[in-house]
């Protein structure tokens, strides 16, 4: 599959409302989730796609959707990097 240039943006979004935010995109057919552990929001963020993932209407599966991340430049020690 090939990964969309367009996605839901997780910056800035606000505690309380990222995991409803992530789900509700997924199931309008975003594909494409861009986050970073800078923003702390990585928790609703996956809890968002484990809730879109467990929607068997959505006939979803992992496989079909693109996460991105940043990672910060102090953590570039492969010791780090998971």
């Amino acid at each position: 599959a090939k990964m969309p240039s367009i996605g839901l943006g997780t910056w800035l979004s606000k505690k309380g409302e990222v995991r409803a935010a992530v789900a509700e995109a997924l199931k309008a057919g975003v594909r494409h989730i861009d986050c970073a552990w800078i923003y702390a929001n990585e928790n609703e963020v996956g809890a968002g796609i484990r809730d879109a993932l467990e929607d068997k209407s959505l006939k979803l599966v992992r496989e079909d959707i693109f996460i991105t991340t940043k990672l910060w430049n102090s953590f570039h020690d492969p010791p780090d990097v998971e």
